[in-house]
């Protein structure tokens, strides 16, 4: 348990870094900050003991996967693609994983009411603007919303405090980052510009290790 902290502490420390870089534009030190934060959170799940082996499995998954994305979306000559779909397997890792623990019907009405009209909200114009540009990454980043809104409504559904918080970052982290790559590019600090991306991302993947350690707790 105490090394789960200590990589826990390491994980924010390195995010912080992360955070300063992007808000200082120093690519060299984001490349390097930005996987070794999810090398340290994905350190942190395996030296928990968890409520759920099972659980921690496929949670696990989904940061490695998560890990792949960030690396693939990182290189510029990459297509994003390959960064999406890799984040699409880390959400289905993720679904697999929240449906393993169990959800409450309760929960999924008061997710379904919380969550839904704010991700059709912000999920239809990011869609509409990558038709425009492309209509099978249309497509693409409609199934990715879909899976994403899917994920965050699961983990509500936990009714898990910690679940709940991961679900709803990550939800809002991918909101933030679709609306300034599709909807508002010009505008990179729209709503936090990238500084908010990577915030509310790193906390989320944190928060995703903190309900390992708690379990459901409803």
């Amino acid at each position: 348990m105490a090394l789960g902290y200590t990589l826990v502490a390491v994980a924010l420390a390195i995010a912080v870094i992360d955070w300063w870089a992007v808000a200082e534009d120093r690519l060299s030190v984001e490349y390097v900050a930005k996987p070794l934060t999810l090398v340290a959170v994905i350190g942190a799940a395996l030296a928990f003991d968890p409520f759920s082996g099972a659980v921690r499995t496929l949670i696990v998954v989904a940061l490695v996967l998560s890990l792949v994305g960030d690396i693939v979306l990182m290189v510029p000559t990459w297509p994003f693609e390959g960064g999406l779909g890799a984040f699409l397997l880390a959400h289905l890792a993720t679904i697999a994983a929240l449906l393993s623990a169990g959800v409450s019907t309760g929960w999924l009405g008061i997710g379904a009411a919380a969550l839904v009209g704010p991700l059709v909200l912000v999920g239809r114009p990011i869609v509409n603007r990558a038709r425009t540009s492309d209509s099978r990454l249309g497509v693409a980043v409609g199934a990715y919303i879909a899976v994403l809104g899917t994920m965050g409504l699961l983990a509500i559904a936990t009714g898990s405090f910690w679940a709940i918080i991961a679900g709803v970052l990550f939800v809002a982290s991918d909101a933030l980052l679709g609306w300034g790559r599709f909807v508002s590019a010009a505008d990179e600090d729209a709503w936090g510009g990238r500084v908010a991306v990577h915030v509310t991302y790193h906390l989320a993947q944190l928060a995703f290790v903190g309900w390992l350690v708690t379990g459901v707790t409803r």
